[in-house]
């Protein structure tokens, strides 16, 4: 009797728990590794963000800072035009247009926009054609401004603004730009009056920040995230930078700001960005 062949039984093809288990543990691992790359790029990107936010308001401080301190004691005039009337802004241009100390920062000057003038006396003046559509646009009554021509200067307070006029108190000896011999009405100019503070200070959030008050205006918050500022100033008789110089012979201004970004594992971004700014009036 022929016995039928045994046919051999075959397991069914699958993995055991101790491969599931490798193969789970080897799954979280990449997992894992692709999640701190993650993590690692996210920390990267957000300090870079960082970096290039702290670099921009460093110079975009620095610049605004630069801007008044070159035209410290300027205006439109000549250099060679003299402070001719009394009161603390006039003694404020002619005798310290810049002043401070090691962490504040004033300087008086006209402001870059200047405009010609087509008729004057000793009490207002009438723009020329085509400096302003309103003279109101730009001026206010109140306002103070620098009057000047090649021979003169005056500060001045407006008390009237029309549409192209602006009106005065009278100037000193009943001065009339228009009739100067010495200086013709081509020469006189007008601009508003700068005087302006930089310092550092806590603003209503308790963060330091970059702040500037413009003549007897409120300090106005410019740039978050300063956290110090640091003015030296160069005294041409000594040529050396000091906090306590004497102002009449300083020449330039060495500016150090300290700037924080947002904490990096824990730990506050801080960098430091500094330049160094020359009189723009007292070096030319």
């Amino acid at each position: 009797m022929i016995r039928p062949g045994f046919q051999a039984r075959h397991r069914a093809a699958g993995m055991a728990l101790v491969e599931l288990m490798i193969a789970m543990v080897l799954g979280l691992l990449v997992v894992g590794a692709a999640f701190a790359i993650f993590l690692s790029n996210q920390r990267s990107y957000t300090t870079n963000e960082d970096l290039n936010r702290i670099q921009e308001n460093a110079r975009i401080a620095l610049d605004l800072i630069a801007r008044d301190i070159r035209a410290a004691g300027g205006s439109a005039c000549s250099s060679a035009s003299e402070m001719a009337s009394g009161g603390t802004n006039a003694l404020l241009f002619r005798d310290t247009p810049i002043t401070g100390n090691a962490s504040t920062l004033r300087v008086a000057s006209g402001e870059d926009a200047a405009y010609k003038i087509a008729a004057a006396s000793a009490t207002g003046l009438t723009l020329a054609p085509g400096q302003l559509s309103k003279a109101s646009n730009v001026f206010s009554a109140g306002d103070v401004l620098l009057l000047c021509n090649a021979r003169k200067t005056f500060v001045v307070t407006a008390t009237a603004v029309g549409d192209q006029t602006i009106s005065f108190a009278a100037l000193p000896s009943g001065y009339d730009p228009a009739a100067d011999p010495y200086a013709s009405l081509a020469t006189v100019a007008l601009a508003r009056f700068r005087d302006v503070t930089w310092s550092v200070a806590n603003n209503a959030n308790g963060k330091r920040s970059l702040f500037v008050k413009r003549g007897g205006g409120a300090a106005e918050e410019v740039i978050e995230g300063v956290q110090s500022v640091a003015f030296s100033y160069l005294d041409s008789s000594t040529g050396l930078y000091s906090a306590t110089p004497n102002f009449a012979n300083v020449i330039a201004v060495r500016v150090e700001l300290v700037l924080q970004g947002a904490a990096v594992d824990g730990s506050p971004l801080l960098r430091r960005a500094s330049s160094v700014i020359s009189v723009r009036g007292r070096t030319l």
